[in-house]
């Protein structure tokens, strides 16, 4: 479901697939969403793995600042959700007469799309590249999956997660799956919606009880992932 990737590898998905299976015997696949798809008719060719993360994610805290900074992490490429974490920003700039309860923040390269869009929205910063997951996450209260393909795992989702950061992504890929539609640790929205994710902000500006168990739920969730890739 990624466009992109298929012409970078020069042959369409399907194409890809059938090469795959005729080249090798046993895949490890990082999301059931990709085992499915390698060899949905044998399981037994395909042992899902998760993708692991820094255990020292697990032990930050949880202290959101005044405003929430409301942050997504990625390489900063179109394709990522560029333009729609730009959106988000600009849709909460009007907040009923009030200063904006958020600040956005992007964490990543100051890529050639990045630099396509400037001068960004007034709420939002580019905070740069950070060297690890744990001092990028540190940075961030809340975290935006807006990713305009199908996420094969989505690491960030995870990585903010243990680090009991809520997480609102889009319905796309392995990232509601990671997430947990029912496990309160975030919103999964209608996809190419940034109304429907700065409502789902909203819900946490208005409701600070809800943002701690939020993040409680987060937490779990992303130890539920870890106990079953380890068992």
């Amino acid at each position: 479901e990624d466009a992109d990737l298929c012409s970078r590898l020069g042959m369409a998905a399907d194409t890809l697939r059938l090469r795959l299976l005729a080249e090798a015997d046993r895949f490890v696949a990082n999301s059931d969403a990709v085992a499915k798809w390698i060899a949905p008719a044998d399981s037994q060719r395909c042992l899902t793995l998760p993708n692991s993360i820094a255990p020292d994610l697990f032990d930050l805290p949880f202290h959101p600042q005044t405003p929430l900074r409301v942050g997504m992490i990625s390489s900063n490429i179109a394709k990522k959700g560029l333009a729609d974490f730009l959106e988000v920003a600009r849709l909460c700039e009007d907040w009923i007469g009030k200063p904006a309860p958020f600040r956005f923040v992007l964490i990543g390269p100051d890529s050639p799309d990045l630099q396509r869009v400037r001068p960004l929205p007034e709420l939002v910063t580019h905070l740069g590249y950070a060297r690890t997951p744990t001092q990028a996450v540190v940075q961030v209260d809340i975290l935006l999956s807006l990713s305009q393909f199908a996420e094969s795992f989505g690491r960030t989702v995870y990585e903010a997660l243990a680090a009991g950061r809520p997480v609102i992504c889009y319905d796309r890929g392995t990232p509601p799956d990671l997430l947990g539609r029912t496990s309160g640790a975030g919103h999964v929205v209608k996809s190419n919606t940034p109304r429907a994710v700065s409502d789902a902000l909203a819900h946490y500006a208005d409701n600070p009880a809800a943002l701690q168990a939020a993040s409680r739920a987060a937490r779990l969730r992303a130890q539920e992932i870890r106990d079953a890739a380890a068992g």
